[in-house]
């Protein structure tokens, strides 16, 4: 049903607070389905639709989603044009608010504020962030065991990379790591590069 009603308004250019629910909602569903070009797209519309129509009851959350997808794509230039373009009412709304911490802790590498972030995500920002987690888990494994010598244990590690101690095990085995007596030798790893 959407994404007929989706189509029809793309193609008729109608623009209205219809057709912003229209693309909020394919959005969502994007999300859901882990579609990350299909939220773009509607993102790209909804960005458009917003100028148009300031009053839209979720712009400032779907403008939340769009700096976490700028954090998602390493966009660095379109994250400071969002930024420079919140007014004080939107630096206020709880979701932009969570996203500008998250933003934060993602510009100065902080990996332990931003998998707590996370687990606080308001709405469908978790969902956001999800496109990019992982990544940043991974570098967040490399500088633990860059950082610590001769070993880490699993406790810290999963603390650190805000995972359960099974599900960060599980994780590691993916890579080839493995713990001994709850340990993880940071030597033998420190040189792995992980894709």
């Amino acid at each position: 049903m959407y994404s007929s009603l989706f189509e029809k308004a793309k193609i008729q250019c109608i623009r209205t607070n219809f057709t912003v629910n229209v693309y909020e909602t394919n959005a969502r569903i994007a999300l859901e389905q882990g579609d990350r070009e299909e939220f773009n797209q509607c993102q790209s519309q909804l960005k458009l639709l917003y100028k148009e129509l300031p009053d839209s009851p979720n712009c400032h959350e779907f403008t939340s989603y769009r700096l976490l997808y700028y954090i998602s794509v390493a966009n660095t230039i379109d994250q400071t044009t969002l930024l420079s373009e919140l007014d004080e009412k939107a630096r206020k709304d709880p979701c932009l608010m969570f996203s500008l911490k998250t933003r934060e802790a993602w510009a100065l590498g902080n990996h332990v504020k931003l998998f707590r972030l996370y687990q606080e995500a308001p709405r469908m920002a978790s969902y956001v962030m999800d496109l990019f987690l992982e990544r940043e888990r991974k570098a967040a494994l490399n500088a633990c065991l860059k950082s610590f010598r001769p070993t880490i244990s699993v406790k810290l590690l999963a603390s650190r990379l805000g995972l359960e101690e099974s599900k960060l095990c599980e994780w590691l085995a993916t890579f080839g790591i493995t713990a001994d007596d709850g340990k993880i030798d940071c030597r033998t790893h420190s040189n792995l590069v992980l894709v």
